[in-house]
């Protein structure tokens, strides 16, 4: 592993946003220079094994009264240069900007935090700063979730506040094919009612959770925007496609997909062992 290099651009280290939902410290006056930002980059991991792909974790954060931005990502750096271009392409997707290696997104960091600044002090200048809310910010987590020799899943999450009583979390994964770089399809027979079963038990677990015993489907409904028993036989499918870890076949609902704020991102894995029959065969390919 190289050595981990830090560039320091001022003092201190951000203290960012948590859970979904948390604002930041109520502001004061914006005029007072509180301001604390870190770039890094590190984690640069050369392999022996040419399959496995190398990655550079790329840091950066900066926080003042009016902004704050935290910017965590595993970039691609070398590996099969269709599947290194491949993730880098969606790396930058993600961010909407044009990123092209760690320095860039350094760049695009402060960019981002200045944005966030303006658009703060145009809704809040005017007002008395007892009425101010919390600095406006923006999270981006994209890291390595799964790498196995046939493929690999990044794992992608978001937060933004901009006012108001909330912020807004997005999650969401990928899987790449190692081969050629595809992201492919993953399901079939997707109208399967044994899927549908796989598909509800699968969100009376996320909500069972530690639970002394599974809630019922009477109790089940009190989480989602479904009205009859009958209807959690047909949960649809989440919009954005599913992907893979080591051992299953993850499904990621957004927030307000199938629930309310308050039931926030709904996740569960499927083992491969009861996914396999619904996997499609290049899928199939890729866990054997």
């Amino acid at each position: 592993m190289k050595p981990t290099k830090i560039f320091i651009l001022s003092a201190g280290l951000a203290v960012m946003l948590g859970a979904c939902g948390q604002r930041g410290a109520q502001a004061g006056s914006a005029e007072v220079n509180d301001s604390t930002a870190t770039a890094a980059g590190s984690d640069s991991i050369e392999n022996a094994n040419e399959n496995i792909v190398s990655v550079e974790t790329v840091k950066y954060e900066k926080s003042d009264s009016t902004a704050e931005v935290s910017i965590l990502v595993q970039w691609p750096m070398e590996g099969n240069k269709a599947l290194v271009d491949s993730l880098r392409h969606h790396i930058a997707n993600l961010l909407e900007s044009e990123i092209d290696g760690p320095k860039a997104i350094e760049t695009y960091g402060e960019s981002l935090f200045e944005s966030l600044s303006e658009d703060w002090h145009s809704v809040y200048d005017e007002m008395e700063p007892e009425a101010r809310m919390g600095a406006f910010s923006k999270t981006h987590d994209i890291t390595v979730l799964a790498e196995t020799d046939r493929y690999i899943t990044y794992h992608y999450q978001t937060y933004m506040y901009g006012g108001g009583a909330h912020g807004y979390t997005t999650e969401v994964g990928f899987t790449f094919r190692k081969s050629d770089g595809r992201q492919i399809p993953l399901l079939t027979e997707t109208e399967s009612p044994q899927l549908a079963s796989l598909i509800k038990e699968g969100v009376r677990g996320f909500f069972s959770g530690k639970a002394e015993k599974p809630y019922t489907d009477e109790e089940l409904l009190e989480f989602l925007f479904i009205e009859e028993v009958s209807a959690l036989n047909h949960i649809p499918l989440p919009v954005n496609p599913p992907y893979l870890t080591k051992t299953g076949l993850v499904m990621l609902y957004t927030q307000y997909e199938i629930g309310p704020y308050s039931s926030g991102i709904i996740s569960f894995e499927i083992p491969f062992d009861k996914i396999r029959p619904f996997l499609t065969t290049e899928a199939k390919a890729l866990i054997e």
